[in-house]
């Protein structure tokens, strides 16, 4: 096979790659699995937050990695990492293996984000389809919805049958992406940036944030409802299953909540049209704050409602603060700020979670949503008062 042939049967191949690796049985129910191999709430803080100093840890070397190794072998290495992850878990009943795995995972995402979608990227250009890119990678992400629905519908069903089929699943579906990652053509990388200048870059990123009031806020905004949200995605699981919401069923409404995230995407342009920012910022907060004061309160299967309003607040805001970022900073700084305001949230993360996770093991999962809750209300306070009147700020 020629490298024009190659790098054509890469753009078929790697839709196949991309619905390969979306199908994780797991999702709906990995914090029902660590309490059924008897794992505490704050044991499952801590592999949290060995997922996110995994994860920081590696952001930046994986990109140089792959783009010395090449993007072809880091993306192979994401699958392996992945399916160990998974195997590793099937056979997890030591507290060292959980640990171990939740570095996989994170290890995994690291040498996946931004590789991806280089290795499509580099793919096309050495096709000369470049402009077809943006058409095409919303064909990807529409093309894996249905499977990775499938996946989260399946995956509490599965867990009710036996605990480890979700990820036995998993790792067989990798399995298979693993296979195929090795008939990707490598497409040829042209350097625009040397690796030595990435600290710099970094740096100089970092002072374009904090430069600006604007930035702050929009940023510190982020990671607030971010983590607050992020939270009740996964530890929603534990309150799920203490109001008694039956395991086959937490499948269902993952899927569900992953097409409320999905309307909270198509949206944003909507929102962001009708509502000044400064006011979408206030009613995102309050509304958030809320939801979780109400789930610290109720043990109904109602609650179910109101657990899952902030996940439309979360990727509505997360397309409006991108854009936000994106119209006030140069184009050589945009993904490096990007991940800069992830990072924001990661770092609340990893003081936060072990602190959450032993308040819930000594009082419940709903006294932790309780504090966030308070959490949120003071910020929100300190935003009204401080940040809301400044109107320049949010143009």
């Amino acid at each position: 096979m020629n490298y024009k042939t190659g790098l054509k049967s890469n753009i078929r191949k790697f839709f196949l790659f991309e619905i390969l690796i979306s199908l994780a049985f797991f999702y709906p129910i990995f914090n029902l699995f660590y309490l059924a191999r008897g794992l505490s709430i704050t044991q499952i803080a801590f592999l949290g937050v060995i997922w996110v100093v995994t994860n920081m840890a590696l952001e930046i070397p994986s990109g140089i990695i792959a783009d010395k190794w090449g993007r072809k072998k880091s993306l192979s290495l994401f699958v392996f990492l992945f399916m160990s992850h998974s195997l590793v878990l099937v056979f997890a009943h030591n507290y060292i293996l959980f640990l171990v795995a939740s570095a996989f995972h994170a290890a995994a995402f690291a040498f996946y984000s931004g590789t991806n979608v280089a290795f499509f990227y580099d793919t096309l250009v050495g096709l000369r389809r470049e402009k077809e890119y943006v058409k095409l990678w919303g064909k990807i992400n529409f093309v894996i919805m249905i499977p990775s629905l499938t996946a989260m519908f399946l995956g509490g069903f599965l867990f009710s049958i036996n605990e480890i089929l979700p990820y036995a699943f998993t790792a067989f579906f990798l399995f298979m992406g693993l296979l195929l990652s090795f008939t990707f053509q490598e497409p040829k990388v042209h350097k625009s940036a040397h690796i030595y200048s990435v600290l710099d870059h970094f740096k100089e990123s970092f002072k374009t944030i904090i430069s600006k009031e604007k930035f702050i806020i929009i940023v510190l905004t982020g990671a607030v409802l971010g983590f607050s949200i992020d939270y009740i995605y996964s530890y929603g699981q534990i309150y799920l299953k203490d109001i008694g919401l039956a395991a086959s069923m937490f499948g269902i409404l993952y899927a569900v909540i992953s097409l409320i995230t999905s309307f909270g995407y198509i949206f944003a342009e909507k929102v962001k049209n009708t509502f000044e920012f400064r006011k979408i910022i206030l009613s995102f907060l309050i509304i958030t704050g809320l939801c979780l004061f109400l789930l610290s309160r109720l043990n109904t299967l109602y609650a179910i409602g109101i657990l899952i309003i902030p996940f439309f607040i979360r990727a509505n805001y997360k397309l409006l603060q991108r854009g936000f970022m994106h119209k006030h900073i140069s184009s050589h700084n945009r993904a490096t700020v990007d991940s800069m305001a992830n990072f924001s949230i990661a770092l609340i993360a990893v003081i936060a979670e072990p602190i959450l996770g032993k308040i819930a093991d000594i009082f419940s999962i709903q006294k932790s949503f309780f504090i966030i809750s308070i959490i949120i209300m003071i910020y929100t306070l300190y935003f009204l008062i401080t940040k809301f009147h400044k109107k320049r700020l949010f143009r």
